[in-house]
């Protein structure tokens, strides 16, 4: 292993339980890229569907849904420590009081061992950081927030609606909160380059952030990139130009920061390209083979 794998991380943030397992649930969120807040079309290739299991328990209360997936969740892995995941849209976009109502059943549940919120850089209000680390100091809370790439070009172009300098400044100001700040990444968007790709990591490397999640793009069904995609207007990366794409990156990042993932797949009725990206085994062991030979 030539990385610092994620399970290291929730070792050091969960030292009581040998396995973690998270458990997503949905807190009924929107994004201001689809509320209107800023825009109303979303990033171009997102549909959440294509990723949340629980992407329909948008209208179930929290507190229906921990009675529900805890049990569940308790009965397959009985030892296991339990990280609730706020996984679908943006976790923190919505009134302070609102997340209160959220966040505090979560953190009381006596099975649940801590919270993942999944948001963006720019749903990060100051009065929202520090409720999250009042909860932090109960519970480990992971802050998940969204970059895609460093190029502001790129976000731009793929409707983010967000800087590489706001997600700069909502790490910053979370980690000096004394929060756990992991991000993902999007590795093959269209015009981006090997150039690109180091750029991003070593952004994830400068921050010291705890934890990242490295993706192929994926072209689902739904999104304004599909449409891009089919008229062919740009290339997706092929096996190989992907994994040595993220040895490289992986080889930038360093060991101070978790290896989430650096496979990403979606429902197969969705997925219009590439074939390859669901082959987690294949990538894993390809990626690890690169990195390996580069030692």
């Amino acid at each position: 292993m030539h990385y610092t794998p994620y399970r290291d991380l929730l070792l050091r943030l969960f030292p009581n339980y040998l396995k973690v397992r998270k458990l997503p649930l949905n807190g009924g969120m929107s994004c201001p890229n689809l509320d209107g807040t800023k825009g109303f079309s979303g990033c171009s290739y997102c549909n959440n569907r294509s990723f949340s299991p629980v992407f329909d328990q948008a209208k179930v209360s929290i507190q229906e849904q921990l009675d529900t997936f805890v049990p569940k969740l308790r009965e397959k892995y009985p030892h296991a420590g339990i990280l609730a995941y706020l996984q679908p849209y943006t976790n923190t976009h919505a009134p302070l009081e609102h997340l209160r109502e959220i966040i505090d059943p979560i953190i009381k549940h006596e099975e649940i061992a801590g919270l993942a919120i999944g948001t963006r850089p720019d749903c990060l209000e100051d009065e929202k950081i520090e409720y999250l680390a009042e909860m932090n100091r109960k519970k480990p809370i992971i802050i998940e927030i969204g970059l895609q790439t460093a190029n502001d070009l790129t976000l731009a172009a793929i409707n983010r609606r967000h800087t590489l300098a706001e997600f700069e400044d909502a790490v910053k100001r979370c980690q000096a909160a004394g929060l756990t700040v992991t991000t993902h990444v999007i590795v093959g968007l269209p015009g981006e380059t090997l150039d690109d790709f180091e750029k991003t990591a070593q952004v994830v490397h400068d921050l010291h952030l705890a934890a990242v999640k490295i993706h192929p793009l994926h072209i689902v069904t739904g999104t304004v990139m599909a449409q891009d995609y089919i008229a062919g207007d740009f290339k997706l990366l092929e096996f190989e130009e992907y994994c040595e794409a993220v040895a490289d990156m992986i080889r930038i990042i360093g060991p101070e920061t978790a290896i989430e993932r650096f496979s990403g797949e979606s429902p197969s009725e969705m997925l219009i390209a590439p074939n390859w990206c669901g082959e987690r085994d294949k990538i894993i062991a390809k990626v690890e083979e690169l990195i390996g030979s580069r030692q």
